[in-house]
């Protein structure tokens, strides 16, 4: 399905015709935490910026009273990240978040049983290990879903914290939440049974439940992953299929599904030390070629020029044998012996699982094929009560996992007119992508785009923020003291002297730099928010221009401040960052780049900026070449390879977009006044790594003594 970037026709995938009813990923197949989530940030950015829900200019004043309400129902994952993506865009309403449970992420709190990795379900794609889910608002890194839960409420308490000016209440506890047409037929109104809580934490606040009617002019229903209608464990539960047997040698479970949910339990219930990344490097680590292979085989499905995956595994089986032995000799080494499982399945044959328009990641395909080919489970049509009574399994270990009974979550609140014209709507139009709509930075301010340029310098000091890791941001940071210091040597102590890393990144639609560490220099000041973490588009200014036409660019020796500051409002500078001091008299952006491709492009990875306000001060010979050399010494150490003794640490790839400025661009001539293009120099490469992005992982290898136990 061919989406739609602007953002009507963005928020139309979520409405209900002719009502301001929206629905978050409800007739979805790919709901992940993270997926949702995407999905939660799309429709609040096709909302702010139709126009839909006004939003406050970035430093401007938030009205003392509010004309719009917006009513957002779930405390799950996807409803949070509604509320959070609206309070960081500064709308001017009062928000209403609704949960029927008596806490917020209610599923998930206490799970220590399910290990949740935000974009492992993207494997073997590019990205696909690192375990931080990148999001600019309720991110989070791979843990235990119990963990996941403690990371998102503590940064929906920054959130709250940092936007005290917005107006949100929240109600836990709810009953009899139903929602309807008001009179006036351009609201709806919601009448509820609820508790009052803080909002940042969910406590109660001493207030007992009351019953309340309210108009709102935007209704949200966010409820998420819900609850299985016919399982007598919830998804969410903690179990202990994943643990060694201590009372009997062997057990035979039945698992009863067909979707993701019952692929997972059947590899937990197989496969010793399972944790989806971890099996998966495991088993495929060791082959690059089939890989890329399997890759292809996704793509063309993804693509739908190729449906029959099934025989398409097959076909790489026979053709790999050699690879594929090596796949089934791992496995065959982590089966568990105290466990013996029956699929029970709906369709007849077990490749009616792969093909066609399967509720079952790509990845866990994979990885059910592979156990298959192993042996390792059992596939049967039959009815469950024959299954059970022929091979002696008890009650307690059937396992159901038939997805949850989202359309009676839908009847039970919504009014039979409501409910009728959903119900009347094709589910094709409800399909939301999980691909980010909104571009790097939007949400580390507040108002629309169209308003963003013209926030005053003390905004642009630290906003348009993204994720950026710890690891990332500490070894830049040491990385740029090395510099300064070096150059602080030949500097006047009474003038400033600044320099900092940005890394080239996708964030969205498009490639960003973004800052990856405070300054570091000479006569800095020693207080302000911190300008880590910052965006800039990639043409703008010295950086931009330097990462476009990648080559280092540098003030002319001797140039007027003002001819400078000149230079920098024609690269736009002002548009995501603050006016340059009028007494800056060097600037300088030399480009670290990745291997040459096959092309013969060199994408360039980062931008070390430097810039100072002392008179005489400028970098040519030898000096400039000692920095150069130093940024040669510290990319060629980004690779795995140098990093190998650092545990837990390396430098993991993120799935990158495609650059405008990935061919270089010629050098603009309207500011060759006062910057130029340093020739010959050959520019700091790195040996393997294409990107800039150290990351602290808890993955660790089962090693060959577990295996062989």
């Amino acid at each position: 399905m061919q989406i739609d970037h602007r953002p009507s026709e963005i928020a139309a995938a979520y409405q209900v015709p002719d009502h301001p009813l929206y629905l978050v990923g409800t007739y979805d197949s790919g709901v992940t935490v993270l997926s949702q989530q995407v999905r939660a940030l799309n429709l609040v950015y096709a909302l702010v910026e139709s126009g839909t829900i006004p939003s406050t200019a970035p430093g401007g004043l938030v009205p003392e009273t509010f004309n719009k309400r917006i009513a957002i129902i779930g405390g799950g994952f996807t409803g949070l990240s509604v509320a959070a993506g609206l309070v960081s865009k500064g709308v001017e309403a009062e928000i209403a978040l609704f949960e029927q449970r008596d806490t917020l992420l209610p599923l998930q709190q206490g799970s220590d049983t399910r290990w949740l990795h935000p974009h492992i379900y993207n494997w073997p794609a590019d990205g696909s290990e690192i375990s931080a889910a990148n999001l600019p608002v309720l991110n989070w890194k791979a843990a235990r879903a119990s963990d996941v839960v403690v990371q998102v409420l503590g940064e929906w308490e920054t959130v709250v914290r940092e936007h005290k000016s917005a107006n949100i209440q929240l109600f836990c506890n709810t009953r009899h939440l139903q929602i309807h047409e008001a009179k006036d037929g351009k609201k709806l109104t919601i009448e509820w049974i609820g508790e009052a809580r803080d909002v940042a934490s969910g406590n109660k606040t001493g207030g007992a439940a009351t019953g309340q009617t309210r108009d709102f002019d935007v209704v949200i229903l966010a409820i998420g992953f819900g609850i299985e209608a016919d399982s007598r464990f919830s998804y969410w539960r903690n179990d202990m299929v994943g643990q060694p047997n201590l009372e009997q040698p062997r057990l035979t479970f039945l698992l009863s599904g067909q979707g993701d949910g019952a692929m997972i339990d059947l590899l937990r219930l197989r496969i010793s030390h399972y944790r989806q990344d971890r099996i998966l490097s495991e088993l495929f680590g060791h082959s690059e070629t089939l890989l890329a292979s399997i890759r292809d085989i996704k793509a063309k499905h993804e693509s739908g020029t190729d449906k029959e995956t099934f025989q398409k595994f097959e076909s790489l089986w026979e053709a790999m044998p050699k690879e594929f032995g090596e796949v089934r000799t791992r496995l065959n080494s982590r089966l568990r012996r105290d466990t013996d499982v029956i699929l029970r399945l709906k369709v007849k044959k077990l490749s009616d699982l792969f093909d066609g328009d399967v509720r079952i990641s790509f990845q866990n395909r994979v990885l059910v094929y592979v156990l298959y080919k192993c042996g390792g489970f059992i596939p049967s049509t039959e009815k469950e009560s024959v299954l059970s009574k022929q091979h002696g399994i008890p009650q307690e270990r059937i396992i159901r996992r038939h997805g949850t009974k989202r359309e009676l979550q839908l009847s039970g609140i919504l009014s039979e007119e409501l409910f009728s014209v959903l119900e009347s709507r094709n589910k094709e139009k409800f399909r939301q992508t999980d691909d980010q709509r909104w571009d790097g930075g939007y949400f580390g301010f507040t108002g629309p785009v169209g308003v963003a340029s013209g926030a005053s310098d003390a905004v642009k000091l630290a906003w348009r923020k993204e994720y950026l890791p710890d690891a990332t941001a500490l070894v830049a940071a040491a990385f740029c003291a090395a510099v300064a210091g070096f150059l602080a040597s030949k500097h006047p102590t009474d003038k400033r002297l600044r320099v900092t890393l940005h890394r080239a990144v996708s964030f969205g639609r498009e490639e960003v730099l973004q800052q990856c560490c405070r300054y570091f220099g000479v006569n800095l000041p020693t207080n302000g928010k911190s300008p880590m973490g910052r965006t800039f588009p990639g043409g703008n200014a010295t950086i931009g221009l330097a990462y476009k036409i990648h080559a280092m660019i540098r003030s002319k020796r001797g140039v007027d401040p003002a001819k400078l500051g000149e230079a920098m409002t024609s690269l736009n500078l002002v548009q995501a960052a603050r006016k340059m001091s009028d007494d800056v008299r060097f600037v300088a952006a030399i480009p670290m780049v990745a291997p040459s491709k096959t092309d013969g492009r060199n994408p360039v990875i980062g931008v070390l900026y430097i810039d100072s306000e002392a008179e005489g001060f400028y970098l040519d010979g030898s000096e400039l070449q000692l920095v150069i050399d130093m940024m040669g010494n510290f990319a060629k150490n980004l690779d795995r390879d140098a990093l190998a003794d650092v545990d837990r640490i390396s430098n993991r790839e993120l799935a990158r977009g495609r650059s405008p400025w990935s061919e270089p661009a010629p050098f603009p001539g309207d500011v060759a006044y006062a910057l130029e293009v340093v020739e010959g120099i050959t520019l700091p490469a790195t040996r393997q790594a294409e990107q800039f992005n150290l990351e602290y992982s808890d993955f660790i290898q089962v090693g060959e003594t577990a295996l062989a136990n």
